[in-house]
């Protein structure tokens, strides 16, 4: 990916648990997503049900343009759905066996900082969890960017490869959230201030 093309991507620095291994092209040949993380069956519900809530998207606005009460009682199940599998997925991510750090992030890559070193452009299976959303996705990605820090450690820019788009989907909305988030939390801040 060019510099450009990772640069039109919206960034935000977050809070996340992340987990990551170094493999071969060729295990990414092999499976569509990373196998190389013992993940319980709920780990990756939320992210199958944006895949479907994908495939659902266009369906649901005809219904809409026909009847505005089908489409607003099925949005309704819709956000039920959605709730049940919330609570139903804290139970199947384990946060604390898992770094949690602060990295920058992108729906293109992210930066971290990570006490060992990786070869350029290195392949990675990476276990991404978002604990306030309890969204976790597995994904592969692209060492990019190596930084050596004072501290012994390197920051570690990655470029995400061969990601579904409701990966890509759900990224993008995190991102948009956290900023929304975070821009409350500055107007919130600045009219505190001039009180």
């Amino acid at each position: 990916m060019q510099e450009q093309e990772r640069r039109k991507f919206f960034r935000i620095d977050h809070q996340v648990s992340i987990e990551l291994k170094p493999i071969s092209a060729e295990e990414i040949a092999k499976n569509p997503t990373p196998v190389q993380f013992e993940v319980s069956p709920y780990f990756l519900l939320l992210s199958q049900l944006q895949d479907l809530d994908t495939e659902g998207d266009h369906l649901l606005r005809k219904i809409a343009e026909k009847d505005a009460n089908t489409a607003a009682f099925l949005q309704l199940m819709h956000r039920k759905i959605d709730t049940i599998a919330k609570a139903v997925a804290v139970n199947g991510i384990e946060l604390e066996q898992i770094l949690s750090q602060e990295i920058n992030l992108s729906e293109g890559g992210m930066m971290f900082e990570y006490p060992e070193t990786f070869d350029m452009d290195q392949h990675l299976a990476i276990k991404l969890i978002f604990p306030e959303t309890c969204i976790g996705l597995l994904l592969y990605a692209k060492v990019c960017r190596l930084i050596p820090m004072s501290n012994g450690h390197y920051k570690v820019g990655i470029e995400f490869i061969r990601m579904p788009e409701s990966c890509r989907v759900l990224l993008a909305r995190q991102v948009m959230l956290l900023q929304s988030h975070q821009r409350r939390l500055e107007r919130q801040n600045s009219e505190q201030s001039s009180d």
